[in-house]
């Protein structure tokens, strides 16, 4: 029962849609491969540094997504995914119990570092690094004491080094076991064979088709979040890792106090638990090794404690994992909802975005942020290739400096997007996306907003009569208390082809959106539009505005200044019988009896015809 609680937690956690971004660029890299056989070694991807080195090591990885899509799209990668995050539990819980962990404890345990590192539970090959740092962990008593399935250590690394470059942990975690078989006053041929065993590991890092680069890729990440702050290589913090920071805390205190645990078990964990709360992309690796010592540490420190009816309180466990795996599901699926997903999630996509971009042929050198890079390279590669992704080292450090400056003037902006022969841009989280408010209004045109998406064109010729059609009076304003704001703006740029009166009616259609109905700025917008000469609004544009403006004035009891307004709208819309209305009532109010008794028989006859 613990384990098959254990399983069904583990399972409840990873069956779900797809929803992580950087698995598009893996299968993108995969096809490459299966359709040319040759790997990705340049940033072929993208059009601003094409010619860049790009070696990762974690082709297997690639190769085998791309297999999966092919075979049955992105279910099969989200079962494939499920397969291997219960593998990993398997051979984890195996390692505990190994170690001296009960049954219930070590899915205890386990579990709960499961739940704390859910949101890394996804399509991406450090799942392999996982493997093999409980692998690793599972290897070690063996090495201390000299059997022949120490040797296995050496094949794993060859495998995990092509899967994953986090392969590199292999070798200071051996050091570290080195260290701890010293403080554990083991016989010096032991910490000598761990020390080799890390020597071996860390030339074995060679033995992928990125050789001697994977190092370069590694050393690229040090610092980055320095030049572009990505959010997987800041610190932990309690506010957004709380789950993390609790269960790493309770398991440094059970290693503490398990003092008759080995510190070639201890050292590794500790040494991991550091590095995450540096940098919280490691946090699942740390939460991983932490359960596999602190399992057996719990195991040592309860052992004189009895556990009355272990049967029941393993039947509990199991029906508590049933009830928090299965209970959303089921509430999702009275409520209409399918009970399980296995799809590609796309809520986080700018679709609305980028079907705009393609109706209006602006997707060739279009700037998009990092955070879509991924998405937008596997949806439109070879036909068209992306500003960035997230292949961190398939970029100089001084392009992720300029992405990752906050000080940067629009004019700078809007030069170095020249040099990179940017036309077009395409930002989505817009409301907290500080790049929003980089865009000139003199040199782009914003021409498309909805839900979290912008689109800007730069004003060039080309463009000319999209802006004309379609350009939004706004620009952009960024802090980070408030993140985005939207700024209206009065008057058109001297560079917008959009005539005043156009623009006027789009600016009260954003004020509208921002404001609501009776909004006051909208109102006036409206009617300066409406006070152009005839024939300067579109027909639909001079309808609308009309309609509205009546509409505020009769609610304000606005009713002669409201009348003339109504006619002009019946002048495009004669047959409008809500306008009709609306017109007859108005002649009623103002007492004009004759001329409201005229409007009203007008209606009769049209509703006899």
């Amino acid at each position: 029962m613990p384990v098959s609680g254990l399983v069904l937690l583990v399972a409840g956690l990873c069956l779900g849609p797809v929803a992580e971004s950087d698995v598009f660029f893996r299968i993108a890299a995969g096809e490459q491969f299966l359709r040319t056989g040759h790997l990705v070694q340049r940033n072929l991807f993208s059009f601003t540094f094409p010619d860049t080195p790009y070696l990762d090591s974690a082709w297997l990885f690639d190769t085998a997504a791309a297999a999966l899509y092919r075979l049955a799209g992105f279910p099969a990668l989200a079962l494939g995914k499920t397969l291997i995050v219960l593998a990993l539990a398997g051979l984890a819980y195996r390692v505990c119990r190994r170690a001296g962990a009960g049954k219930l404890l070590a899915a205890l345990v386990l579990g709960c570092a499961f739940w704390a590192m859910r949101e890394r539970l996804v399509e991406r090959p450090h799942l392999f690094s996982l493997l093999g740092e409980v692998a690793l962990c599972g290897l070690l008593p063996d090495m201390v004491a000299g059997r022949r399935r120490q040797w296995l250590v050496l094949p794993l690394v060859v495998v995990w080094v092509n899967c994953h470059a986090g392969a590199f942990i292999a070798a200071p975690m051996l050091g570290l076991a080195a260290l701890g078989a010293l403080l554990d006053r083991r016989p010096p041929p032991v910490a000598r064979r761990l020390a080799l065993f890390a020597l071996a590991a860390l030339a074995l890092l060679l033995a992928s088709p990125a050789g001697s680069g994977i190092f370069r890729y590694l050393s690229f990440h040090v610092g980055i979040f320095t030049l572009h702050p990505i959010d997987e290589f800041r610190a932990a913090t309690w506010r957004s890792d709380a789950p993390f920071v609790m269960f790493a805390l309770l398991a440094l205190a059970l290693l503490l106090l398990a003092r008759r645990q080995p510190w070639t078990r201890r050292l590794p964990a500790i040494a991991l638990a550091l590095l995450a709360a540096g940098y919280v992309r490691f946090s699942a690796d740390a939460l991983m090794v932490l359960a596999l010592a602190s399992a057996p540490a719990l195991a040592q420190l309860t052992a004189r404690f009895t556990l009355p009816r272990p049967r029941l309180v393993g039947a509990a466990w199991l029906c508590g994992m049933a009830a928090t795996v299965l209970g959303p599901r089921l509430a999702e699926a009275s409520r209409g909802q399918p009970f399980l997903t296995l799809g590609l999630d796309t809520q986080a996509l700018p679709l609305a975005a980028l079907a705009f971009v393609e109706e209006h042929g602006l997707r060739e050198h279009m700037y998009n942020d990092f955070e879509t890079g991924s998405y937008l390279l596997w949806q439109g590669y070879p036909r068209f290739r992306v500003f960035v992704d997230p292949r961190l080292p398939a970029y100089p450090r001084a392009f992720h400096r300029l992405l990752g400056r906050t000080d940067i003037s629009r004019a700078e902006w809007t030069l170095a997007m020249d040099g990179f022969g940017v036309e077009t841009a395409l930002l989505d989280y817009a409301g907290i996306n500080r790049r929003v408010a980089f865009w000139d209004p003199r040199a782009w045109a914003l021409v498309f907003r909805a839900s979290n998406s912008r689109v800007f064109v730069r004003r060039l010729p080309k463009w000319q009569s999209l802006i004309a059609d379609l350009e939004i009076p706004a620009s952009f304003a960024f802090n980070v208390e408030s993140g985005a704001t939207v700024l209206p703006m009065a008057l058109p740029p001297a560079e917008s082809p959009v005539a005043l009166c156009e623009w006027q009616f789009r600016l009260g259609e954003l004020y509208f959106d921002l404001e609501g109905p009776h909004s006051d700025p909208a109102a006036r917008a409206y009617r300066a539009a409406l006070a152009a000469p005839a024939g300067c609004l579109q027909p639909s544009h001079e309808l609308s505005a009309a309609i509205w403006t009546s509409s505020l004035d009769l609610s304000a009891g606005r009713v002669a200044r409201a009348l003339p307004v109504l006619d002009r709208a019946l002048a495009l819309a004669p047959a409008d019988t809500a306008l009709l209305t609306q017109r007859a009532l108005a002649l009623e109010t103002l007492g004009r009896v004759s001329e409201a008794r005229a409007a009203w028989a007008h209606l009769a006859g049209m509703a006899a015809h």
